[in-house]
């Protein structure tokens, strides 16, 4: 494989769709921030991050993880037939666990937002999101797997305008209570549109797929754990500033610094978003291809980390202004987590959705458990160092620290030539 087959490859799926779609989920993101640090004060804003942040460590078990395991075996399932069923297993059995997962976090609200009790109320509205991101996500999966990858892409473009107009109405009119109800209830009117319009829950119910609720569910719940102690590296920072700093201000000027730097992280989730269900068909049965193909995304990444560290080395300060003067003074951060963002393009996220693909979610688990042992230690004493400028050297450092690890495998994967499982 050539980089030029790589790239036709790509837009032959339909990836300049995702490409598009996903840029611009991410552009509108972006908008949907400056909203919400111009309409709201600092002291709210800190408030409602901490709140999502908070919910981190629990969305990736909606469903307890059922649907992680519709796009592995939806994408090697033999029919259309079998991926509509296992689309209404997911979704049907999702929604029930997922019931489970929502009490978790009416029970806990009151312990997490202890220190800042500003997020409370922000975190119970915002829990809605377990119903409505879920039904989104399976929605979304059920696209990819029929290989209707411009489908998909309406349906992220759907529910990110979607979402900026109520965001902007809801917020200039309500503040803070209409930027979270926007973030809750949005998904889910959006998904239940696209169910039924598209009838989705009209199948054969006489058909009885090969692969069982409990195998989706094992598969998921591996990968489910392992995204929650992931996210960690990008919550557990907010977390230790709040609750040690106890300062909303901190909290906010360091959101801010990270999302123009982490917005790039939706190349490589363009990529593997649009290959995954291939990427999974090949790996049981052309593994050299699987090696080629990451070989050729690392000449095109390579590239484009360059110009990312040069644009976030050369402009930060230009870029602070756009989210307004209360959050001028950025002490570097836009380009300290820049060298992290860098090694997540190259390493983190390609192999972290390679391992899952061939198979390997219990990889991604383990990567996640070490990756936090060292985040906790790490975070904590740079932050009592340095400060918020010290939390920021240990995440870019844990991105790296994890993506290397990942290579690792893989490496071991190519050169061992095992069958995946």
């Amino acid at each position: 494989m050539t980089v030029s087959d790589f790239v036709l490859g790509f837009f032959k799926r339909k990836g300049s769709a995702v490409f598009i779609a996903l840029a611009i989920e991410k552009a509108v993101r972006f908008l949907l921030v400056i909203i919400a640090a111009h309409f709201l004060t600092k002291n709210d804003y800190g408030a409602i991050t901490y709140a999502n942040t908070s919910l981190t460590f629990i969305l990736p078990f909606i469903g307890m993880g059922i649907h992680q395991g519709l796009i592995r075996y939806g994408s090697i399932s033999k029919s259309q037939q079998e991926k509509k069923v296992l689309f209404n297993m997911a979704l049907k059995k999702g929604l029930i666990l997922s019931i489970g997962v929502w009490v978790a976090i009416l029970l806990l609200a009151p312990f997490v937002t202890q220190k800042m009790e500003n997020s409370f109320y922000y975190l119970l509205i915002l829990s809605f999101q377990i119903f409505s991101l879920y039904l989104l996500g399976v929605v979304k999966i059920y696209a990819r797997l029929i290989n209707r990858n411009k489908l998909y892409a309406k349906i992220v473009i759907t529910n990110i305008v979607s979402l900026l107009v109520s965001v902007f109405l809801l917020t200039y009119s309500f503040k803070g209570i209409g930027y979270v109800i926007s973030l809750a209830v949005v998904p889910f009117l959006v998904s239940i549109w696209y169910i039924f319009s598209l009838r989705l829950t009209n199948y054969n119910k006489l058909f009885v797929s090969e692969f069982k609720a409990k195998e989706l569910i094992k598969y998921g719940l591996n990968l489910s754990i392992a995204n929650v102690i992931s996210q960690l590296l990008y919550a557990v920072d907010i977390l230790l500033i709040g609750n040690i700093l106890i300062d909303e201000k901190l909290v906010a000027q360091y959101k801010v610094a990270n999302i123009l730097p982490f917005s790039f992280l939706f190349l490589p989730i363009v990529v593997m978003t649009s290959d995954f269900v291939m990427l999974a068909k090949k790996s049981s049965t052309d593994k050299g291809y699987i090696k080629g193909y990451y070989l050729n995304y690392l000449k095109i990444f390579f590239v484009i980390s360059i110009a990312l560290l040069s644009l976030f080395f050369f402009f930060s300060n230009e870029l602070y202004t756009l989210f307004g003067k209360q959050y001028s003074d950025g002490n570097n951060l836009m380009f300290i987590f820049s060298v992290g963002v860098v090694g997540a393009l190259l390493f983190r996220v390609p192999l972290g959705n390679i391992m899952s693909a061939i198979g390997w979610p219990k990889v991604n688990l383990v990567v996640s458990i070490l990756t936090l042992i060292v985040n906790v230690f790490l975070s904590y004493y740079l932050l009592n160092l340095y400060g918020i400028k010290g939390v920021a050297y240990a995440t870019s450092f844990l991105m790296w620290f994890s993506g290397l690890l990942f290579l690792g495998v893989f490496i071991y994967y190519i050169r061992k030539k095992i069958t995946p499982q």
